[in-house]
């Protein structure tokens, strides 16, 4: 009976054998795109830096790729070929860190064959990096690395527990030294993992104080969003609902969070980390919403900050302080938020009481960013208007073809950093 049973068994065997040999004849493809497989190269960068992109939807009607190629948003279309790969080369793009996405038949999605991915707010995107001595700093060399911690903290002011972001700089944790500190703050729909994710702020530290061009500090990157504990994705089920910037409760909490940091989170860095704990040797700065809030706070707290800046800020979003205004003649080349609105600036004097000529003497450093298509460059200058009026020296930045974006604000930093807790700033 087992003699038949074995028998039976290699004759199945071979059946099957024969079956899939049938099924499936070894016939090598005259082309890889004729047929996909799990190698499929997307994005692929040429020498020129123009790039390929490419994506298996077999059941698709329409298929374009949509980046911010070199300025604004731009969609382009892609073409399909045989088994139903779809692909268009784009370029060439300068040397930038690029997020794109792929629409497919109306559906906006990230692209498969790309493992390197950030997250704006709610939105994701496919990372693309075009390497060139402008995005240098962006990418991985060959130095010495700081450490990137995610802590909590105890934030009484909020009545909750909070997360931040803390980079030490290299030679931290084996050294008995102080560092000076920079609070660093997000834009509106941001959280704690922005600066870190889309500003590659620990690449532009590592490689900037690597060549000798800024001074090791502890860099503090907080969610500046006083309704939220940490950001989306870190805890399921626990995360509010997204704030657009603007909205009633968005507006009404922008200052909750300044007033936190100062009496909870200030305090809870100088107690944990070797900080040097004055004034001289702190600094803050944001971008948009978080270059508000760090005018806000340190025109309120000027024995707590010598270094401020605002990169983009977004100074209408501050309660009452935001004003209508009909289209700037330029309207149509501006990109981002509050084209049609700008500031009243006795409202924003309200709110910042010591903004001054008397800070003139107390300031290390006041630094205002803008790129020049930016949708705020109104509001940025009414404020820089008021600041001369009053007599208030600043450091002002400026780029073309620069609008609301985080190719702006990544180079903003780079520019900042090697200015900060040095002796000849102004």
């Amino acid at each position: 009976m087992n003699i038949i049973r074995i028998a039976l068994g290699c004759m199945l065997f071979s059946l099957a054998l024969a079956a899939y040999g049938q099924a499936s004849p070894q016939q090598a493809p005259a082309a890889w795109h004729e047929v996909p497989s799990a190698t499929l190269v997307s994005p692929e960068i040429s020498s020129d830096q123009s790039v390929t992109f490419r994506l298996l939807a077999p059941k698709a009607s329409e298929v374009s790729v949509t980046g911010n190629w070199n300025g604004a948003p731009v969609t382009v279309p892609m073409v399909r070929a045989k088994a139903g790969v779809w692909s268009v080369v784009v370029g060439p793009l300068k040397a930038d860190l690029h997020g794109y996405t792929f629409n497919v038949d109306g559906v906006r999605t990230i692209d498969p064959g790309n493992a390197d991915t950030m997250r704006d707010g709610s939105n994701l995107f496919s990372m693309l990096l075009i390497p060139g001595p402008e995005s240098a700093l962006y990418t991985l060399q060959d130095v010495a690395h700081g450490s990137l911690s995610q802590i909590w903290y105890s934030a009484p002011f909020l009545g909750t527990m909070r997360r931040a972001y803390v980079y030490t700089p290299a030679g931290y944790e084996s050294s008995a030294s102080r560092y000076p500190v920079l609070y660093l703050l997000h834009g509106g729909g941001g959280d704690e993992d922005a600066w870190t994710t889309l500003g590659r702020a620990t690449m532009i530290l590592d490689n900037l104080i690597a060549q000798g061009k800024a001074v090791p500090m502890i860099v503090v990157m907080p969610n500046g969003n006083a309704w939220e504990t940490n950001s989306q994705g870190f805890a399921l089920g626990v995360h509010p609902p997204r704030r657009a910037p603007g909205s009633p409760g968005f507006t009404s909490e922008i200052l909750r969070f300044p007033q936190s940091m100062t009496k909870d989170l200030v305090p809870f860095i100088d107690k944990m980390y070797r900080t040097k704990a004055e004034r001289d040797n702190r600094a803050i700065a944001g971008l948009s919403m978080g270059g508000a809030q760090a005018l806000y706070t340190a025109f309120n707290n000027l024995d707590e900050f010598a270094w401020v800046a605002g990169f983009s800020g977004g100074y209408p979003l501050l309660p009452a302080v935001g004003v209508a205004i009909p289209p700037p003649a330029n309207a149509a080349q501006l990109r981002g938020p509050d084209i049609t609105r700008t500031i009243d600036t006795d409202k924003f004097e309200q709110l910042c009481p010591n903004l001054d000529s008397s800070v003139n003497s107390r300031l290390r450093l006041f630094y205002l960013a803008i790129g020049t298509d930016d949708g705020l460059t109104t509001a940025h200058a009414a404020l820089t208007k008021m600041l001369k009026q009053k007599g208030v020296n600043y450091k002002e930045m400026t780029r073309s073809g620069y609008a609301h974006e985080w190719r702006f604000w990544r180079i903003s930093l780079a520019d900042l950093l090697p200015r900060l807790f040095q002796s000849d700033s102004k």
